[in-house]
C-alpha cells in the first residue's frame, strides 16, 4: 500500500504539470537507430597481510592473487530514447574451489569463489555463469510535460548525492525522474524497490504460500540549486520502509550489546524471536520507518573547493522485546536518531593538489539497548563505497576494490554500532598531465568506545556481561603512497601501497579452552596494481 501511494503521488505530480493541448501533437517521423558499446576492462593484482580476516589479532591470512573485471554497457538509441544493458564479469585467475563458478550459490569448500568474484578462470578457461546483469533500463523524455523531464525505468545506478555513497549508491530497480525547471534549478525523484512481497506457488492448502520477504522500498527526493557559477546546493529527503529481514546493505549487522541471549539482534529485528533463532516461517510484521533529511553542497572557486554534507536520520524500528514481561509486550519500538557530517576541501597550487577531509557520525555505547534507541547512521545502501573515491585502500575500497573497507566501514559508514570519526590529509603532485604521485594519511576513531573485552564473532563484538563498557575508540591510522599513469589513450596504470597501524579498538577477546584471552590487533598492509582499459 505504501509503495502504491508513493508511485501514485509521483504520477499525479507529473500529470498535474501537463501542458494544455499537448495531446494534439502530430506524429513524428521515426528517429534513426544507433548503437554504442562502452565500458572498461580491469586487470588487477594485489598482495595483502592480515587484511582478509575481520579479526585483526590473527595474522595468518596472507594473499596474492590476480583477477579481471569486465564492464560492458550496450546502448541502443532512437532519438532521445535510450536502452542500456550493463553487464559485469568478475573472475579470478585460476580455479579457487571445487568448481569454477558459483551457479549453485556460495557453498564453502564446494563452489565458493573469491569474495567479490563469481568465477575463476580454470585450466582451458571454459567458465560458466560469469556474466551478471547490472543495468537494464530505458531512459526517455517524458511527454506532455512543459518542463524537460527525463524518465529512467528499470535496473539502474543511483545518483542522489554529490558525495559518493553518503545516502545511496550502486544500483537499484525502480524509477528515476529528473526535471529541469530552469537553468539553475533541477529536481530528482527516485523510487527503489528493495524487496518484493510476492505470493509463492500454490501448496494446495498444505503450507504457506508467501515468500519470506517484506515489501521494502525507498523514496528519495532532492532539488539541485545553483545560485551562481561554482556553487551547487542540494537539499535531500529520503524515506525507507523495511518489513522484517532485509538486505544487509540496507541494515548493518551489529553486536548484541547489553541485549543478551541466544537470539541474535538481527533475528529480533526480523521478528524471528522470542524463544528461538530458527528463522521466520512467514513474512515478519516488524517494521522500520527510516527518514533522512539533509543537504549536500559543493563550491569551487579557482584553486579552492569545499564540499560539505550533513544528513540527519530519524524514525522508528520495531524489534522483538528481549525482556518481555507478558504476552502483550513482545514487541518494542526503538527511536532512530543519528547524523552524518562530512566535509572535503581542496587547494591546487600549480602542479600540486592538497586535500583535507573530515567525517563524523554518531554511535551507540556498548551497553545501549538497540531495542530502545538507534544512534548510528545507516545509508539506504552503501555498497562498500563510502570514502572509496581515493581516500584509502584498507579503511576504504581502493585500487583493488575487492579488498579494504574493513569491518563494514565502506558499506555501513559506522563501525558496528559505535559510530565513526576520521581525518584525512592527501597530497597529489602532477609531474605531467599523464603522471601523478600521491600520499595519504588518515587516522580513524569510533564515536563511542568499543568494548574489546567482549567476544568477537562474524565481524561484530558482543559485550562481556560483567563489564559491558567501552575500552578504546582508536581504530588505527592508514598511510598510502601511490601513482597514476595515463600512458596511452584509454589506458591507465595505478600502483599503491597501504599500511594500517592498528589501534586498540581492533583488539578482541577470544574464548580458548573456556578462558577469555585478550589479544592485541596487529598491523595490516597491502600492495595493489591495476591496469584499466576504458573504451
Amino acid at each position: 500500500m505504501r509503495k502504491l501511494l508513493v508511485v501514485t503521488l509521483a504520477l499525479v505530480a507529473l500529470i498535474g504539470t501537463m501542458a494544455p493541448g499537448a495531446f494534439a501533437q502530430p506524429a513524428a517521423a521515426p528517429p534513426p537507430l544507433t548503437f554504442n558499446i562502452n565500458g572498461f576492462l580491469d586487470t588487477i593484482t594485489s598482495a595483502s597481510h592480515n587484511l582478509r580476516d575481520a579479526n585483526f589479532t590473527r595474522v595468518g591470512d596472507k594473499e596474492w592473487y590476480a583477477r579481471n573485471r569486465g564492464r560492458i554497457n550496450i546502448e541502443g538509441r532512437a532519438g532521445t530514447a535510450v536502452f542500456v544493458w550493463g553487464i559485469e564479469i568478475d573472475t579470478t585467475w585460476g580455479q579457487t574451489s571445487a568448481t569454477d563458478n558459483n551457479l549453485s550459490g556460495q557453498v564453502a569448500a564446494t563452489n565458493q569463489q573469491r569474495a567479490g568474484a563469481s568465477s575463476g578462470f580454470d585450466l582451458n578457461t571454459d567458465v560458466q555463469g560469469s556474466v551478471e546483469t547490472k543495468w537494464l533500463f530505458a531512459e526517455f523524455d517524458a511527454p506532455l510535460i512543459p518542463f524537460a523531464t527525463r524518465v529512467r525505468l528499470g535496473a539502474q545506478p543511483y545518483s542522489v548525492t554529490y558525495k559518493i555513497c553518503a545516502l545511496a549508491c550502486s544500483d537499484f530497480a525502480g524509477l528515476n525522474l529528473s526535471t529541469t525547471w530552469s537553468s539553475n534549478v533541477k529536481s530528482h525523484i527516485t523510487f527503489a524497490q528493495i524487496e518484493e512481497e510476492l505470493t509463492g506457488p500454490s501448496t494446495g492448502g498444505t503450507g504457506p504460500t508467501g515468500f519470506n520477504r517484506g515489501d521494502d522500498f525507498a523514496f528519495i527526493a532532492s532539488v539541485e540549486v545553483t545560485p551562481f557559477k561554482g556553487l551547487d546546493i542540494r537539499p535531500i529527503y529520503s524515506y525507507a520502509w523495511f518489513q522484517g529481514a532485509t538486505s544487509a546493505a540496507a541494515r548493518q549487522a551489529t553486536s548484541n550489546g547489553a541485549t543478551l541471549g541466544a537470539v541474535g539482534f538481527g533475528s529480533r529485528i526480523a521478528g524471528c524471536s522470542p524463544g528461538s533463532a530458527a528463522g521466520c516461517v512467514g513474512a515478519a510484521t516488524n517494521e522500520e520507518h527510516r527518514h533522512t533529511l539533509g543537504i549536500d553542497t559543493r563550491w569551487r572557486s579557482g584553486p579552492f573547493s569545499v564540499e560539505p554534507t550533513f544528513l540527519y536520520q530519524f524514525g522508528t524500528r520495531d524489534t522483538d522485546n528481549p525482556f518481555p514481561g507478558s504476552a502483550t509486550q513482545l514487541t518494542r519500538e526503538a527511536d532512530i536518531s543519528a547524523f552524518l557530517f562530512d566535509v572535503k576541501t581542496g587547494w591546487r597550487i600549480g602542479p600540486a593538489l592538497i586535500e583535507f577531509r573530515y567525517m563524523y557520525t554518531t554511535g551507540n555505547r556498548p551497553k545501549d539497548q538497540l531495542s530502545r534507541e538507534v544512534n548510528y547512521y545507516q545509508p539506504v545502501t552503501g555498497d562498500t563505497g563510502w570514502w572509496s573515491d581515493g581516500w584509502g585502500n584498507i579503511t576504504a575500497l581502493g585500487i583493488d576494490y575487492f579488498n579494504g573497507a574493513i569491518r563494514g566501514l565502506g558499506n555501513n559508514i559506522s563501525l558496528d554500532r559505535y559510530g565513526r570519526q576520521q581525518f584525512a590529509l592527501k597530497g597529489t603532485y602532477s609531474f605531467t598531465p599523464q603522471l601523478d604521485a600521491y600520499a595519504l594519511v588518515t587516522p580513524v576513531w569510533t564515536a563511542r568506545s568499543v568494548d574489546t573485552d567482549g567476544t568477537f564473532a562474524a565481524g561484530t563484538i558482543n559485550c562481556r556481561p560483567s563489564d559491558c563498557k567501552g575500552d578504546s575508540a582508536y581504530v588505527g591510522t592508514e598511510a598510502n603512497i601511490g601513482t597514476t599513469w595515463r600512458f596511452a589513450p584509454g589506458l591507465t596504470f595505478d600502483l599503491v601501497g597501504a599500511y594500517l597501524f592498528a589501534g586498540d579498538a581492533l583488539d578482541t577477546t577470544e574464548i580458548v579452552g573456556g578462558v577469555a584471552n585478550k589479544r592485541d590487533a596487529k598491523d595490516v598492509y597491502t600492495v595493489a596494481a591495476r591496469l584499466r582499459l576504458s573504451f
